[in-house]
């Protein structure tokens, strides 16, 4: 079954936010969100996602385009980015961005150690 690594997100990233030892992955918030200092209770929770979908659309964009890769991804799409707004509150201006991903699973989840894309 094909998927991106955790290194390959890595690589995206330019930076080595990714390390694994054993079971436990650890992920630098620095590196992927610009946190230096990060608690439980930040909502940051969304900030996190899409960083993370940003992150593994570049390292699908890059697997795809290498030929020796047959089977090609389609799990983590750009964003779909609607019109800039301004927050009348504060004056500041944002864009509204809807994230995907796509998987295909077996029915029994357990039985599997990978998804493909």
């Amino acid at each position: 079954m094909t998927d991106l690594t955790f290194g390959e997100l890595n690589d995206a990233l330019g930076e080595d936010a990714f390390s694994v030892s054993g079971s436990e992955l650890t992920i630098d918030l620095n590196l992927l969100m610009g946190e230096s200092s990060i608690a439980l209770t930040d909502q940051k929770v969304a900030e996190f996602l899409t960083n993370l979908l940003d992150v593994a659309a570049a390292a699908q964009e890059t697997f795809n385009a290498n030929v020796a890769n047959t089977t090609k991804l389609a799990s983590y799409p750009q964003p779909i980015s609607g019109v800039p707004s301004v927050d009348t509150a504060t004056g500041d201006f944002y864009v509204s961005s809807t994230y995907s991903f796509n998987s295909r699973a077996p029915l029994n989840k357990a039985a599997t150690t990978a998804v493909t894309a």
